[in-house]
């Protein structure tokens, strides 16, 4: 529909975009240009309109030509420009949008119009376009248009200019020289990839004060680095101190401990969240704050199934730490508001069909209602929408984008169980919301937070903090992830404020410590140019030195040699560094000389000259050291005044020789100086001067060895002069004493190395090895580090560590280490350099593992040792009884071996005398031997047990079965040690009845003693919090049910293994480490196992079988984890066969209802919107999946 320029409102309609932000004014200006044509071609700086009044501010047009040379054409350029208000202010805006319109003078219908929005300012006044049209395509019709917009050399230029309210002041905002803390108070947190989530998070935590206040109270003066309430603490400090970014590296690499946990997951953000209040809960124990985390975030439910026909209820209390809401319902259809979602979750669901509940021997299967209700909130609730799902097709997580409406305020009351007290206030307030955006591989989150009630709300992101609208926050519904809502009868103890005193003084010290030492590393980064490190050789590092030349500088093997190190300007003059290095040493300037060591070498060739000593540091450097870019090293000399004298009075060469002494007692060396020779004199010379300084016998022996470089260590001819030997100022030369045939021989059996050439040889394969136990509890066991050649044998590795230790070396084992944990046994065959996996000083895998074993290593190989207890015939502990078997002997010779050491093992009365030997292990027997399994074969050979293999005519003892329940590791109320527990139970109960899984059997008959015996076990087994359902079961196999079904949960093993089948190795990332994803994958498949699901044949197809069915949120199939859930025992007790039945039965009655709906529905349903708001053309109903076959 064409509408007029001259319209208002009917133009504004059709061209003003609605941003949903309130507006202030909307006016129009017409400005009719006469000789438009002429005045854009003749006119170099175009013309202006008068000006007019928006919104306050004042306004006028700017029309000017923009010649383009090239296609010599000119363009209409058309700016809007604001004046500024009508009051001048200082740095003012207003942001406005705005249409312009250039129209024939005679029709209001024929025109051209662009238009824009823009936030004008002092610094940006003028907004519009410089190629608004052509100027030739105005003068006549164009396209559509069949009169010429110039008409009689005029034309109307009219400006629709819309000026809209900024409530925050950051409207279209540039954020450019943005700070944050001067205009919201607060500041952002540095992004340090991985954990998108985590700083929104953290910024939600920190704005609760009331918890800030309880974080600062934790004790943590004597932390490590690693806290993550330390580090908490600081980053809530820092956030409430800084002006600039905070920075959370340290608690990145503090929650690596948190794994089977993936911080990268988007989906697991409610389970940080429980991981980071257990571990502020753990921290809190014993102290005043204790329960304080607990109270602040912990409600209660109430799960139930109620009966429909006979009066019957099974319910159980829980604790929640969050709500997870869904999206959807069971249909698949959005629900449309966060109190649809709620309700939903507190709606009951009917158990009918084959699959119902058991209510007992009284009522047996019945039809009930299962749900979940509320008994009381916490003060400060997480709600969590479950906006991810599984795209089996695609193989990805895909992102549910339906919007949810959340309200500013929320009655929680409906929700409540009947129990409860509805009259209290149960009113909540919203905080803060987390948002996602993006698909669901992007980790990209927000945070919306009001801090306090009367205040602005704020959007927290990793570049900045900004005021936002409520109306803002509220729009974000289709993206919301986490909302936090606050109790109002509580909002003013939750929302405190907080002062400096609130702060531990020791953390305020050790934030200005680290502040201290960042400002000075970073005065140093700026100054490093202007400084040089000089490192000094001094006789007595010399003399401690081990390995070639005079000092380590730079080797990645071994740690670099502790010398004397300076920070020296580079202007310094070398003058005035020897003066101030010679007093810090002890010295007289004119006691010393210092000598460069010379690349590549490393030798102290020449003394810098006396005459050149003025020069600077940096010219020194550069001339010693042939590289700007190394340090300055430089070797001490301390002169001794009678060989000066000599040496200025002859005419000979005199060479500064250095001497090392290798000691085969000690296997070391030791720099004894250096000595001053003539070139003419023969190495033999050097003899005595050596022997009269070590204070040898005179006439002592030596042979000498050159250090030419690593690898060529030469033994010298004593008749050799220093000259024919070319030696140098620096050079090197090790001696040794002198040997005899036979006490080398001698000295051959206990030491590894011979001659300075075998030595040196270890030095340039040397590594720094660490050797940890391998167990805690290894008495006086230490740790500590031994450098090893990598050439070293098996044996003499363990000679080595067998001499540190005091200890049998063949008694030794050795563990190599994976990401420094141990790894696979050691075998006695190969190297040093086999054993480990990296050669560099600091690698973690340069760790290796011991244990001392009760019998010799090579001994392992032939023969076992066998450790067994003997319970007796009342099920006691009478004795552990220790012995060698050969390897190839069978299960029925160990018990035989034991039959030999009858005179320590008592039999009852009529006894069979023969013995059952199984294996027991955490409290529970895990494994029986019929005797034919051979010794070889079997893995756990420490902690064998036997007993008197009893009839079944074995009488209970109360007593004895009570005893052993006393050493069980109690069932708690997280379950995570289920499996262990229930094998440990089943093992007593077989012990007290005679009776083989007594618990788990189908066709086991259990008489009324022995359920009270079940129940009576069963009470003394578990944890205090779960005592009470045990009393209240009317049975003792009602209350293993109750047991069993709380985790042998279906719906726990499909969401498990969904994420073990979601877990992706990113193969791009560089950083990704595949043996850290094994270990996310093993640890989530021990979380399944930890679910009550046991790995058979069976229960493996049937898990792949329900996990390949479509959709399992909604129906057909969305009821099957339920009811599975409701049999009795739970998923424990359901066939394969059961399973398909059950389908089969969820798909007819889906298949029927349908059926029922399409025939009976004379409706017209309203068509559904695609994201683009346009109706989607569904089409013949047979050409379409319906949505329930979608994955």
């Amino acid at each position: 529909m064409t509408v007029s320029v001259d319209d208002t409102n009917a133009f504004a309609h059709k061209y003003l975009h609605n941003y949903g932000i309130p507006a202030e004014d909307l006016k129009k200006h017409s400005w009719k240009i006469s000789r438009f044509d002429d005045t854009l071609t003749l006119s170099l700086f175009g013309v202006e309109s008068d000006t007019f009044t928006a919104g306050g501010h004042e306004w006028n047009i700017l029309c000017r030509p923009q010649n383009c040379v090239q296609e010599e054409k000119v363009n209409v350029s058309i700016y809007l420009n604001c004046k500024g208000p009508k009051q001048l202010a200082k740095n003012w805006h207003v942001c406005a949008q705005f249409i312009f319109a250039i129209s024939n003078p005679n029709d209001g219908t024929c025109y051209l119009q662009h238009g824009g929005k823009a936030r004008f300012s002092d610094s940006n006044q003028s907004w519009g376009f410089s190629n608004f049209a052509e100027l030739d395509k105005l003068l006549g019709p164009d396209g559509s248009r069949v009169k010429p917009i110039i008409e009689n050399h005029e034309a109307v230029v009219t400006a629709f200019v819309q000026v809209f309210k900024d409530e925050t002041g950051f409207l279209w905002h540039d954020f450019v020289n943005y700070d944050s803390k001067k205009e919201t108070g607060y500041v952002s947190l540095k992004n340090h990839g991985g954990a998108g989530y985590l700083n929104p998070l953290l910024q939600l935590l920190f704005s609760n004060t009331y918890l800030r206040k309880a974080v600062y109270q934790i004790p943590t003066e004597h932390d490590g680095p690693d806290s993550v309430a330390l580090t908490l603490q600081r980053i809530f400090y820092e956030l409430q101190t800084s002006d600039k970014a905070v920075g959370i590296a340290q608690l990145t690499k503090s929650l690596i401990a948190w794994k089977p946990l993936d911080v990268s997951q988007s989906q697991v953000v409610h389970e940080f969240m429980r991981m980071l209040q257990r571990e502020l809960q753990s921290r809190t124990k014993n102290t005043s704050l204790d329960g304080f985390f607990r109270y602040l975030f912990v409600g209660k439910c109430k799960r139930y199934i109620k009966c429909i026909n006979v009066d019957h209820e099974s319910s159980q209390e829980e604790n929640f730490s969050d709500v997870q809401l869904d999206i959807k319902d069971f249909q698949g259809r959005p629900f449309k508001t966060l109190q649809e979602s709620l309700k939903a979750y507190v709606a009951p669901q009917k158990i009918d069909g084959d699959i119902k509940h058991y209510a007992g021997d009284d009522h047996g299967l019945q039809v009930a209602n299962e749900g979940t209700v509320f008994i009381e909130f916490p003060p400060v609730l997480h709600l969590h929408l479950n906006r991810f799902e599984y795209n089996f097709q695609e193989d990805k997580q895909i992102k549910i984008d339906d919007g949810l409406e959340f309200p500013s305020k929320l009655d929680l009351a409906p929700y409540l169980d009947e129990s409860a007290d509805k009259t209290a206030n149960w009113n909540y307030r919203l905080q803060g919301v987390l948002v996602h955006s993006g698909e669901a591989q992007e980790m990209k989150y927000f945070a919306f937070i009001q801090p306090h009630p009367q205040s602005k709300w704020y959007k927290f992101d990793d570049d900045r903090v900004i005021p936002v609208t409520a109306g803002e926050v509220l729009k974000s519904s289709t993206n919301v992830h986490m909302l936090v809502y606050i109790r109002e009868s509580k909002e003013a103890a939750i929302r405190t404020t907080i002062t400096q005193a609130d702060t531990p003084t020791h953390l305020k010290s050790l934030l200005q410590q680290a502040q201290k030492l960042h400002e000075q590393k970073k005065k140093e980064d700026e100054e490093r140019h202007l400084y040089l490190t000089t490192k000094i050789v001094t006789e007595e590092t010399f003399r401690v030195f081990q390995g070639f030349d005079l000092a380590l500088f730079d080797d990645k093997t071994m740690p670099p040699s502790d010398v004397p190190t300076f920070r020296v300007a580079k202007k310094q003059r070398f003058l005035d560094f020897k003066s101030t290095l010679a007093r810090d040493l002890g010295y007289q300037p004119e006691q010393i000389r210092l000598r460069p060591l010379l690349v590549p070498v490393d030798r102290p060739r020449a003394a810098v000259p006396e005459n050149v000593q003025t020069l600077t540091m940096e010219v020194i450097r550069d001339t010693a050291m042939a590289s700007s870019t190394q340090d300055l090293k430089l070797y001490l000399e301390v002169l001794d005044p009678e060989h000066e004298a000599e040496a200025a009075e002859s005419e000979e060469r005199q060479v500064m020789i250095m001497v090392k002494y290798f000691n085969v007692s000690d296997q070391a060396l030791s720099g004894i100086g250096h000595f001053w020779v003539k070139e003419g004199q023969r190495v033999a010379d050097l003899v005595s001067l050596i022997n009269a300084r070590m204070k040898f016998p005179k006439g002592s022996r030596l042979k000498m060895y050159e250090e030419r470089r690593p690898g060529r260590i030469v033994l010298m001819d004593p008749n050799t002069t220093f000259g024919e030997a070319q030696m140098l100022d620096g050079d090197i030369i090790c001696f040794e004493i002198e040997f005899s045939d036979e006490e080398l021989e001698k000295l051959g059996r206990q030491y590894a190395y011979l001659d300075p050439v075998s030595f040196y040889d270890f030095l340039a394969n040397r590594v720094l090895v660490r050797f940890k136990p391998r167990h805690t509890n290894m008495a006086k066991m230490i740790e500590f580090d031994i450098p090893l050649s990598k050439t070293l044998t098996y044996s003499q590795m363990a000679h080595l560590v067998g001499k540190r230790l005091h200890r049998n070396p063949a008694r030794l084992r050795f563990i190599n280490s994976e990401q420094g944990d141990p790894h696979h046994v050691i075998r006695r065959q190969g190297t040093v350099a086999d054993m480990i996996k990296s050669s560099d000083n600091d690698s973690i895998n340069n760790t290796l593992f011991y244990e001392l074993l009760d019998l010799p290593v090579d001994g392992i190989e032939t023969e076992r040792k066998v450790k067994i207890t003997w319970t007796g015939a009342h099920n006691r502990e009478d004795g552990t009884y220790s012995f060698l078997m050969p390897k190839t002997a069978s299960m029925q010779d160990v018990i035989d071996k034991l039959m030999q050491l009858s005179t320590f093992i008592t039999f009852s009365k009529n006894s069979t005398r023969k013995i059952k030997l199984f294996t027991f292990h955490d409290g529970q027997m895990e494994k029986q031997f019929s005797g034919e399994e051979l010794l070889i074969n079997v893995a756990d050979l420490e902690n064998l047990h036997a007993t008197e293999l009893q009839t079944m005519t074995t009488q209970y003892d109360p007593v004895a079965m009570l005893k052993m329940l006393h050493f069980v590791k109690k069932l708690s109320v997280d379950g995570t040690n289920y499996p262990t527990w229930l094998k440990t139970v089943e093992s007593i109960l077989g012990m007290a009845t005679g009776k083989v899984n007594l618990l788990t059997s189908p066709d086991q008959t259990i008489g009324c003693a022995e359920d009270l015996i079940i129940k009576q076990a069963i009470a003394a087994s578990v944890d205090d919090a779960l005592v009470l359902t045990v009393v209240e079961a009317e049975s003792g196999m009602e209350a293993f049910d109750k047991i069993q079904k709380r985790w042998n949960s279906r719906n726990k093993q499909v969401i498990i293994m969904k994420e073990i089948l979601q877990t992706r190795f990113k193969i791009c990332d560089t950083t990704a480490d595949i043996g850290s994803h094994f270990q996310v994958i093993k640890n989530l498949a021990g979380r399944l196992f930890k679910s009550g699901f046991e790995l058979t044949k069976e229960s493996f197809i049937g898990l792949l079988f329900h996990l390949s069915l479509p959709r399992l949120d909604i129906p057909p199939f969305g009821n099957i984890s339920r009811r599975i859930d409701a049999r009795p025992g739970g998923a424990a007790t359901i066939s394969n066969d059961q399973l398909v039945q059950l389908a089969q039965t969820e798909l007819q009655k889906f298949r029927k209802n349908r059926k029922t709906t399409s025939g009976t529905s004379n409706s017209n349903p309203t068509e559904p919107s695609s994201s683009t708001g346009k109706s989607i053309n569904r089409g013949p109903q047979m050409s379409k999946p319906c949505h329930n076959c979608s994955h």
